[in-house]
């Protein structure tokens, strides 16, 4: 029968009275809930299934960001209700399933940083093996990138290919650059060096934009790191494109893109790139993931209001894949 708010009425005013409210009995108590259900989230992306999966999140001082004030860093939070600084942002990976193969693009931070650490046992709760995985797609070898890719020397993912921008892995391995940073960022060195090394001639460099595996073409984004790179998933308005770290902290770079951080390598091109791709993707209405942005990421760029230059949009959930 189809369910009018007429048939539903008179059918609930025709029904014998069976119970008194007064004898049912109590409900039973449930332990308060610490933390969210698994943050998986599934969306489609050209031909293939995207599954974001969050490895946990950091929390980051205002005092990192550059070009702005900590007043007005604290004012555009207040403005986006996110509350006081720090800043909570994710730690997000993505895993693409095409008809032949499996590809993961990061693989979070396994633990470098107290919140992170979870992609492994949430892929197997989204039903991922990491036995299953043939590629993984490197944006960059940061810590919450690269950390969980092995793990005491040893693969966490052993049938797979590694795949990273040529730049980026010369740039991360190098005795001379380590020997050059500041003593603060020389274990970022060794992680990057340790992975690198725990996969061997399956690591597989590659150089300039264009397709890495099939279905799957690297977008070259310089400036965050030497070799930092976004991948595009599927063409036009059903595709996406995961950009990495484009942005940090989202309510801050959205509306002021010139806003930097201390962990780009090269800020004033990592400002270049954002502005530059900020405005393609508005323009285009390309739909976009982000490593840093709050889970599952999805969603779009738009041109912001008064002075603002840009927002974001979410997308809406995605109930059938089909």
């Amino acid at each position: 029968m189809h369910l009018s708010r007429r048939n539903f009425v008179a059918s609930a005013l025709a029904a014998p009275v069976l119970v008194r409210f007064a004898s049912l009995p109590a409900l039973a108590k449930s332990d308060m809930p610490s933390g969210q259900v698994t943050p998986i989230y599934r969306t489609k992306a050209g031909d293939a299934v995207v599954t974001a999966v969050s490895d946990g999140y950091l929390e980051l001082d205002v005092s990192l960001l550059s070009n702005i004030s900590p007043e007005d860093a604290a004012a555009l939070l207040h403005q986006a209700f996110r509350g006081k600084p720090p800043v909570t942002t994710g730690v997000n990976a993505f895993v693409v399933q095409m008809a032949d193969r499996t590809a993961l693009i990061d693989t979070g931070a396994a633990g470098a940083f107290p919140e992170t650490g979870r992609l492994v046992d949430r892929l197997t709760a989204a039903g991922i093996s990491p036995e299953t995985v043939d590629d993984v797609l490197l944006t960059h070898l940061h810590p919450d990138h690269v950390g969980g890719l092995a793990a005491n020397g040893q693969p966490n993912f052993p049938n797979a290919i590694v795949h990273v921008h040529r730049k980026e892995r010369d740039y991360w391995t190098s005795e001379e650059n380590k020997a050059a940073a500041p003593d603060g960022a020389k274990g970022m060195f060794d992680l990057a060096s340790a992975a690198m090394t725990a996969y061997g001639d399956r690591v597989k460099p590659f150089d300039g934009p264009g397709e890495v595996v099939p279905g799957i073409a690297a977008r070259e984004l310089f400036g965050h790191t030497p070799g930092h790179c976004g991948y595009q998933i599927g063409e036009g308005e059903d595709g996406l494109l995961v950009w990495g770290d484009i942005v940090h902290v989202a309510p801050i770079q959205f509306p002021r893109p010139d806003v930097g951080i201390s962990f780009d390598s090269e800020p004033e091109k990592a400002i270049a790139t954002r502005k530059a791709l900020l405005d393609e993707v508005a323009r285009n209405r390309t739909r976009i993931a982000g490593m840093h942005i709050a889970f599952p990421s999805l969603g779009h760029v738009v041109e912001g209001t008064g002075d603002q230059a840009y927002d974001f949009v979410p997308s809406a959930w995605q109930y059938d894949l089909g």
